[in-house]
């Protein structure tokens, strides 16, 4: 045979190897040499199998894993759940770092130790209901934010035009009170929980 045939025969090998491994959903990445991880050569081929989801770490977020307040969680348990996140800042920010309120005063004053004391207790630090559903499910929120305000002007607050996320302010604390009154967080929870 000729020097052309065996040069053509190789050219044309590699492509019909490709598409007949990538027919047959094969793939050549296996580990390294620890086997803990991908072999690190450019001669893998593209597998068309699903990557595994396990594979890829956690869904969800350190966010998804915070502790919920629920919509009726009373005074004693908010503080409860509390008193965890601020047990883990004193323990991660030392000395100034007392509580959950002080590392979110020292970042706001951009404090560069506060973020990463904030980061690492993040998973602790609780979420209340409405700043969940705001994080996760914003366009119901927005109208569960509007149930609220429409309720608590029924009620007779006086309120601020709500803003784009359909969140308001007291303008006046009159004698039905302000937002931790008994009304307000009856229209919450009414709102909140349809």
């Amino acid at each position: 045979m000729s020097k052309t045939f065996f040069a053509k025969a190789r050219r044309l090998a590699a492509p019909v190897l490709v598409v007949g491994c990538l027919l047959s959903g094969c793939s050549t990445a296996g580990t390294d040499d620890r086997g803990d991880g991908p072999r690190a050569d450019s001669s893998r081929v593209a597998s068309l199998q699903s990557p595994d989801p396990a594979a890829s770490g956690p869904a969800d977020s350190v966010d998804d894993r915070r502790p919920l307040i629920p919509l009726d969680a009373t005074n004693d348990e908010i503080e409860a759940l509390r008193k965890v996140w601020g047990e883990c800042v004193a323990r991660e920010g030392g000395p100034g770092y007392e509580d959950g309120r002080s590392v979110i005063w020292k970042e706001s004053q951009n404090d560069p130790k506060a973020k990463k004391v904030r980061t690492a207790c993040r998973s602790t630090e609780p979420e209340f209901f409405e700043e969940r559903q705001k994080r996760t499910d914003n366009a119901t929120f927005r109208d569960n934010q509007r149930h609220w305000y429409e309720c608590a002007k029924k009620a007779g607050y006086r309120l601020t035009t709500p803003d784009e996320n359909g969140e308001f302010g007291i303008t006046e604390v009159g004698p039905n009170g302000d937002f931790q009154s008994p009304k307000m967080t009856a229209c919450q929870r009414e709102a909140f929980s349809r």
